[in-house]
């Protein structure tokens, strides 16, 4: 029971380290989820702001189409510039002085009294006010050319049908489980590996390297406990601060979607409820065991053969890519669990995860990522304990 001991001593020296504790807890659980619910209210906020902007919009040749000039006249937030120079139009909407210019040209009422197809010039800058410009007057253009075609129709006597020739028909036979999968079904295991990861590297860097700068290790290793009892006591605190940060971060993106449940649909807010259940969730999280494992063990394997703590966070920094990587490979569209990306790690769960969300998971292929992942683990945690007994290791100079 000597790994008992270590674990209780360790954890409790690391329960009253309050950065741990901001690691742990606060950021996960408070700080991300209010800067993602920020975000996500600031870009809807700058969005309605973009759709009720007034707009400086020059139009260029307004004699040849009267009847566009007068809608786009008519168009509230609208302030009308007439011009005739292009060039100093096109200079001033890079300066951001105009929002947009519309040319129309002097053959404009020709083409379209003749029933031919007229053109008009939109000049814009899509960087600036999310695309309003563009996007308000294509609406009023838009109309305004459905309304041309119409006349023409009916004055012509034409079938409407003919200006299609072929009619699609669309039917999606996937449900609105797997279509909330395969959109924010990828987001779920990466906010929980990264912040499993995160949690995992603290804990290690403290229980390694920084019990060698304040020269506590030696007293460990003289200890009655043996070096696989000390090892493992601090890999099991490890593993403990890993799985705790990943299920706060969990709770915490769990609390922000059901804040934001009240604003959408109905029929989708059911079925998300339906998803994010305590069944499906307690499954996903199962699967974070042994990923925690392989982190802690890594992180403090890396810890251990560092001689400080800051070569040691040097040497866990390219980490973040390798696991970041396949985390966000998971999130692209096309990529599912099949026999072969079951057993690559990381990317197996976050495509499980997706899986499971979306009601297709098969049984063989979870089984198959669960053996991967606590394969991985067990061999992470014999590497650690081999490289933890080796005297050139811990006492290196």
């Amino acid at each position: 029971m000597g790994w008992l001991i270590i674990l209780i001593k360790e954890l409790t020296d690391m329960i009253r380290d309050r950065r741990t504790i901001f690691m742990m807890v606060v950021m996960p659980l408070v700080v991300i989820p209010l800067l993602a619910t920020t975000a996500i209210k600031l870009t809807q906020s700058q969005i309605e702001k973009a759709k009720d902007k007034e707009l400086r919009v020059a139009v260029i040749g307004e004699t040849a189409a009267p009847e566009l000039f007068k809608r786009l006249s008519k168009e509230e937030n609208f302030f009308l510039v007439t011009m005739t120079n292009a060039d100093s139009a096109r200079a001033m909407t890079a300066e951001q002085t105009l929002d947009g210019v519309v040319i129309i040209p002097q053959d404009f009422s020709e083409f379209v009294e003749g029933d031919k197809q007229a053109t008009i010039r939109l000049i814009f800058k899509s960087s600036e006010s999310l695309n309003a410009a563009r996007r308000r007057i294509e609406a009023i253009i838009d109309q305004y050319d459905r309304e041309i075609v119409n006349e023409r129709i009916g004055r012509l006597q034409l079938d409407e049908t003919l200006f299609d020739a072929i009619a699609i028909e669309r039917e999606d036979v996937a449900s609105t489980e797997e279509k909330f999968a395969e959109n924010a079904g990828g987001f779920l295991p990466y906010i929980f590996i990264i912040f499993g990861f995160m949690g995992s590297i603290y804990p290690a860097l403290d229980l390694g390297a920084g019990e060698k700068e304040r020269g506590t290790l030696e007293t460990i290793l003289s200890s009655p406990a043996s070096r696989f009892d000390i090892v493992m006591g601090k890999f099991l605190v490890v593993v403990l601060f890993s799985i705790a940060t990943a299920f706060l971060a969990m709770l915490g993106v769990l609390i922000m979607v059901y804040q934001f449940l009240p604003t959408i649909e109905t029929n989708i807010t059911q079925t998300v409820m339906d998803m994010l259940g305590p069944r499906r969730i307690f499954i996903i999280m199962s699967m974070v065991l042994p990923v925690s494992a392989f982190f802690a063990a890594v992180a403090l394997a890396i810890s251990i053969f560092a001689r400080s703590f800051k070569e040691a966070q040097s040497m866990m920094a390219p980490l973040n890519i390798i696991i970041i990587l396949p985390a966000m490979i998971g999130m692209l569209p096309g990529f599912k669990l099949s026999a072969v990306t079951a057993a690559i790690p990381i990317l197996n769960l976050s495509l499980a995860t997706k899986a499971i969300l979306g009601g297709s998971a098969d049984p063989i292929l979870i089984a198959e990522v669960y053996l991967s992942l606590f394969f991985l683990a067990g061999v992470s945690i014999y590497g650690c304990v081999k490289w933890f007994n080796r005297e050139e290791t811990l006492f290196r100079s």
